[in-house]
């Protein structure tokens, strides 16, 4: 879910024009975290940190986090200047959730992206959703124009959004992915269809020679809406929609798209990806 704020992204509040998933990108119906918690969860488990910060939208936070205490992890909310300040170390898995990249990039410093990448490179997990997955890339491509911005570049190629083809109706609704590979631990007990909900999210497409596996394709474009890859030592897991969004239940926290229905909980999707990054 993105949103320019400034120029092109609405985000705060239902469909507001004001600040993926982006001056800034907000995504309609979503909402910035500008004061971030550090709100600790389980006492136990694998420690899990999601940002929140500028740009987020907070039900792709509040989802996530639900989602990961779910899974067996002690979560942690941290903002840019915790990650700028003190990097991630202590932490298995961070997982950005959608909003506006657009404001990450320029939140999160030069350094704090550094921190990131050698986080990952030591054998840290991450986990990007439509906006964390935008920010993954080297390169943002946000209606057809490449967004100034320095993104992370965990991998050689562009993320592009969002997709009209997806929802030609409307900015957000239930799309299906195709599960191309299905005996990846992360598509463990996938149907080959699944269905997730979109909001103006990317596809990601990769440069050639990039050792990345694509886990899943947009039905609506045949192009790729999750991969997977190695990162150093570390694991890497983006989509492009929203699978930490319930829409047919109230585990997770948020009301957002309850009018859906998305066939199913697709909350073991995220399970195996967080576990698959942590190698277990």
């Amino acid at each position: 879910m993105i949103a320019l704020s400034g120029q092109i992204h609405r985000m705060t509040g239902i469909l507001t024009a004001a600040a993926l998933c982006m001056t800034v990108m907000t995504c309609t119906g979503c909402s910035d975290s500008d004061n971030p918690t550090f709100a600790l969860a389980h006492a136990d488990g694998p420690r899990a940190a999601i940002y929140t910060d500028r740009g987020c939208w907070e039900e792709s936070v509040r989802a996530s986090e639900k989602m990961l205490q779910w899974a067996g992890f002690n979560v942690t909310r941290i903002g840019a200047e915790f990650i700028n300040d003190r990097g991630l170390a202590g932490f298995d898995l961070l997982l950005v959730p959608g909003g506006d990249m657009y404001r990450y990039a320029q939140s999160i410093s030069a350094a704090g992206k550094e921190k990131i990448r050698s986080f990952i490179n030591d054998g840290g997990g991450y986990i990007g959703i439509c906006g964390g997955g935008y920010f993954a890339a080297s390169r943002v491509v946000w209606h057809g124009q490449p967004l100034s911005m320095v993104p992370l570049g965990l991998y050689d190629g562009d993320a592009i959004g969002p997709i009209a083809e997806v929802t030609p109706n409307s900015d957000y609704g239930m799309c299906r992915i195709a599960v191309t590979k299905p005996d990846h631990p992360v598509n463990a007990g996938l149907a080959r269809s699944i269905s997730v909900l979109y909001y103006w999210g990317p596809a990601f497409v990769a440069e050639p020679g990039n050792d990345i596996t694509v886990l899943g394709t947009y039905d609506a474009c045949d192009q790729p809406a999750m991969m997977a890859f190695d990162y150093g030592a570390g694991r890497v897991f983006i989509i492009g929609s929203h699978p930490e969004i319930e829409e047919d239940s109230d585990r997770d926290g948020v009301t957002f798209g309850d009018n859906l229905d998305d066939e199913g909980s697709d909350w073991p999707l995220l399970k195996n990806a967080a576990e698959w990054c942590l190698d277990k």
